[in-house]
């Protein structure tokens, strides 16, 4: 099993305990986007944009809630995310540009 695989199974395995299975693609996109704009309240700290205290340990909190999430809706679709990870990366390799 790789990497990304067996975070969506551990994700799967922790849906099911709480009954969270059904969640709606929806639902989850929101909630994902709630969570990027947590990330991004930290990045403007960081960047001294805003004047409250930034923390290192709260983004990263963000970030790993918004992977949760990623792999959330991977697993709502029935997406494995290392097969599509590997094609993607074939592409990500054959660009010259940002473009």
């Amino acid at each position: 099993m790789r990497h990304l695989t067996k975070l969506q199974k551990q994700v799967e395995e922790y849906d099911k305990r709480y009954g969270w299975t059904e969640d709606r693609a929806d639902h989850i996109t929101l909630h994902m986007s709630e969570e990027l704009g947590e990330i991004s309240r930290r990045i403007l700290r960081f960047e001294g944009y805003k004047i409250e205290k930034f923390d290192k340990g709260e983004l990263s909190e963000e970030i790993t809630d918004l992977l949760y999430l990623t792999l959330k809706l991977a697993n709502t679709f029935n997406i494995c995310l290392d097969d599509v990870w590997d094609s993607m990366w074939e592409r990500y390799e054959k660009k010259t540009s940002r473009k």
